[in-house]
């Protein structure tokens, strides 16, 4: 899945010729009359050893997930940034631990873990003791940029087949004096997560690449506006090996009915709650060749900082993920889509909702 940050830089910075419009115009119809099958197996983010961006995927994205690439540090550090975290913790469910893993002379301890069947986010931290490592985070730092490249494995305990797959996942670091902090949150397609099932986090590999080598890539790729060329970076440093860690808790199932408060031009908007999130599917007229954007009010509050994932099924036919969790019959959250053309420009206001637990 290609960054929104690099999608939205292509489309406002970045020339498309008619011709590849034409084409990526043609095949987002095709997907969407269902003349092209799309099969989504997503696994973790940039688990290669290259970066690679393309150009002409843009109109071929289908799942949209708003995060913020440059967070800065709030009083709430980690995964407790997540709502849905931070009502489980409030509601003094057990997250913390204190397991730790070495594997090539490397410890990593894992600090927090909550999931629930479709659900699941970590923290993890480390030593910095390399100066490279060093260098390279100080530079994605300069550039305002806190993704880490993290392959991982998810496993119930005693079991072979890993579940980590047909999953959307976020990951975040930030540093603190010579420890590294690691914080990850990952959604699955569907309930993947068995009940009560005891469960096994494997770290494979961390890897980062050189900022500068990157923006260089970047500006040569683009250097001719009107032919953008895909670009790729290699690994400057990795670790590998395999950190395991058998986790404590459970996960939660804790689950909550959510109501409509108000709604306009949005139909058959259908629920489902549980400890960390809200997920919601809904039709809305968006209309071809335009895009749907959505933007996520909390309590009136736009949402900045957080993970939301919204996919398009068809062209009127969407799911959306809230960090609404079924312990929160407070916070009211509100969903207003609109329409945009390929350079991110709103041409129209399609509908809203917004909606509550009960």
């Amino acid at each position: 899945m290609m960054d929104k940050k690099i999608i939205d830089k292509i489309k406002n910075e970045r020339k498309i010729p008619d011709e590849v419009l034409t084409k990526l115009e043609s095949n987002r119809e095709n997907i969407l009359n269902k003349k092209i099958k799309q099969e989504k197996n997503f696994r973790v983010l940039s688990r290669n050893s290259i970066i690679a961006v393309f150009v002409a995927a843009i109109a071929l994205l289908l799942i949209i997930t708003k995060t913020p690439v440059g967070v800065a540090i709030e009083n709430v550090l980690g995964i407790g940034r997540d709502s849905g975290v931070e009502i489980v913790e409030k509601n003094a469910i057990p997250t913390e631990l204190d397991l730790t893993s070495t594997q090539n002379d490397r410890e990593i301890k894992l600090t927090k873990f909550v999931s629930t069947k479709k659900k699941f986010a970590f923290d993890y931290q480390f030593k910095i003791d390399d100066e490279k490592l060093g260098t390279l985070l100080k530079k994605d730092i300069k550039a305002k940029s806190d993704h880490q490249d993290i392959q991982l494995g998810f496993f119930v305990k005693g079991e072979t087949k890993d579940l980590f797959q047909g999953v959307q996942s976020y990951s975040t670091f930030r540093l603190d004096g010579d420890t590294f902090y690691g914080s990850v949150i990952s959604t699955f397609d569907k309930e993947s997560i068995p009940e009560n099932a005891e469960l096994s986090l494997h770290i494979y590999r961390l890897a980062w690449m050189d900022r500068d080598e990157y923006e260089a890539a970047e500006s040569k790729a683009f250097a001719d506006p009107d032919n953008p060329q895909p670009f790729s970076v290699p690994t400057s440093l990795e670790y590998t090996g395999d950190w395991s860690f058998d986790i404590a808790y459970l996960p939660l199932n804790q689950t909550a009915e959510t109501k409509v408060l108000d709604s306009n031009n949005v139909t058959n908007i259908v629920s489902k709650s549980d400890a960390l999130q809200t997920t919601i599917t809904f039709n809305a007229p968006v209309r071809y060749p335009y895009f749907p954007e959505i933007t996520v009010y909390k309590n009136g509050v736009e949402i900045s900082n957080s993970t939301i994932n919204f996919k398009q099924f068809d062209q009127e036919k969407f799911e959306i993920e809230l960090d609404l969790s079924a312990l929160d019959k407070i916070s009211t959250y509100k969903v207003k889509i609109e329409e945009s053309d390929i350079y991110d420009t709103i041409v129209k206001e399609v509908g809203f909702f917004e909606v509550q637990n009960k």
